[in-house]
């Protein structure tokens, strides 16, 4: 394993379960940290605003993940591209596409936010969010918005380290973040009384320090690794080639945003309490989660390496070690999700409206615990197509998955009841297992060049 004195991995050469190791982890605590803090967001919500607060946050993150998707697609491309380069040592073009892919992240963050101002009322209406917390859900999504060029920025210089091999900065980051974001949520909500739009602010301000820092320090890296500065800030061709990954991954991501918003709608249909349990249970399912999405990340900027490399026979063995890994901790997870589900829906919310709450929320958890063990393995195979740029695999794996969920809520859930929101979840992971283990086998994703 070869690592610099400045903790970027090559991830071409050594033990392939060692470095995805020593880079996964990493990865897996900063989004641990980071869903962290969303859930923190809830468990303040929850108890100091009530049960209603917690549906308002709960109906405006459906709208706002549509944003943070789009944001994390347009970064994949930088992420895939800029890792194959790496494998191949072409430090020039790493810069070019670094400097390229952050301008337009800014432009495109800037826009977002004044389209945001002007849309949250009628998108939130749309998606049929209840009168009741209408207004509570425009106040949080007009805050969150206002910090949409920091999402943006954030993610394309997220992605720039860990195509490099840096999953540590991103973590210490994250970690920061995490700090401000609880310290802004108790300041804003409990002693400035502002609501859930100090759930947002909190969330705004924790991203935006971040994204600066994090600017800084990408610029320290670049130096260090003799990138100094590129002969174009914006080059066409690089930009092309990024955006032959990013486009159709943030269409996808965002297109995976709006079904979700589309069975928000559903959600929305049973009321303020079925939309808080189903909120609270979707903090924890995503962070149980965390272990087989964010190692399967990890594995993407593997196999981008080795791919840039030209070193295919490695992505095997770091398969193999992918699927022993999540597929363990998964179990010792589910026995959580079996066991006390409960107690987990409990920390978010308290008072009258507990009961019926926890009841919603413990009943989503019992399902999706029982099939998360697939959905590791899913994961973990469908990102080596991402890392090799077989996007057209990685798309159609992702909308299937998705397309099974929104077509069974939408058919199902008016006829059999609430129980078909979380029974879809796991319909949709259980199909698109099947040919994504097929399409690994079959081997033609190894054809994929982009740095040719």
């Amino acid at each position: 394993m070869k690592k610099s004195r400045r903790d970027t991995l090559d991830m071409t050469k050594g033990s392939p379960a060692e470095v995805l190791l020593a880079f996964a982890v990493p990865v897996i605590l900063s989004n641990l940290f980071q869903q962290l803090y969303n859930m923190i967001d809830s468990l303040i919500v929850g108890n100091c605003l009530g049960a209603d607060a917690l549906a308002a946050v709960g109906s405006a993150g459906a709208v706002t993940a549509v944003i943070v998707q789009l944001a994390s697609g347009l970064a994949l491309g930088a992420s895939v591209v800029i890792a194959q380069y790496f494998g191949a040592g072409k430090k020039r073009e790493i810069r070019t596409c670094m400097t390229t892919i952050l301008l337009f992240a800014a432009a495109v963050g800037v826009l977002v936010t004044l389209a945001a101002q002007l849309s949250a009322g009628p998108i939130l209406r749309l998606i049929q969010t209840p009168m009741e917390i209408m207004e509570d859900s425009i106040g949080y999504l007009t805050v969150y918005f206002w910090g949409s060029a920091a999402i943006f920025l954030y993610n394309a210089e997220n992605a720039v380290f860990i195509a490099v091999g840096d999953s540590r900065t991103p973590l210490y980051l994250l970690i920061l973040a995490s700090v401000l974001n609880v310290a802004g949520d108790l300041f804003f909500i409990i002693v400035c009384s502002m609501g859930v739009r100090g759930g947002a602010l909190a969330t705004t301000l924790a991203q935006t320090a971040c994204t600066a820092l994090s600017t800084v320090a990408l610029e320290r890296k670049m130096r260090r690794l003799g990138m100094g500065k590129s002969e174009h800030i914006f080059d066409r061709t690089e930009f092309m080639r990024m955006m032959r990954i990013a486009v159709p991954a943030a269409l996808q991501q965002s297109v995976v945003s709006l079904g979700n918003v589309c069975v928000q709608t559903v959600t929305n249909s049973f009321g303020p309490a079925v939309m808080a349990g189903c909120s609270a249970a979707g903090r924890a399912v995503n962070l149980v989660s965390t272990v087989p999405i964010n190692w399967g990340n990890a594995l993407s900027n593997f196999v981008g390496q080795n791919m840039g490399a030209g070193k295919p026979e490695r992505i095997r063995d770091g398969v193999r070690a992918s699927l022993l890994v999540t597929g363990g901790i998964s179990l010792v997870l589910v026995l959580l999700m079996e066991w006390i589900p409960e107690a987990m829906i409990g920390w978010f919310v308290e008072g009258d409206e507990a009961a019926e709450v926890i009841r919603v929320g413990a009943s989503y958890l019992r399902v999706n615990g029982l099939f998360l063990v697939v959905f590791s393995a899913y994961m973990v195979i469908k990102s080596v197509f991402k890392g090799a740029g077989d996007m057209n695999w990685f798309i159609c794996l992702t909308l299937g998955s998705l397309g099974i969920r929104v077509l069974c809520t939408f058919l199902l859930a008016p006829v059999f009841g609430e129980a078909v929101l979380w029974w879809s979840v796991a319909a949709g992971w259980c199909v698109s297992v099947v040919p994504t283990v097929l399409h690994y086998l079959g081997g033609s994703w190894k054809k994929q060049n982009l740095i040719e």
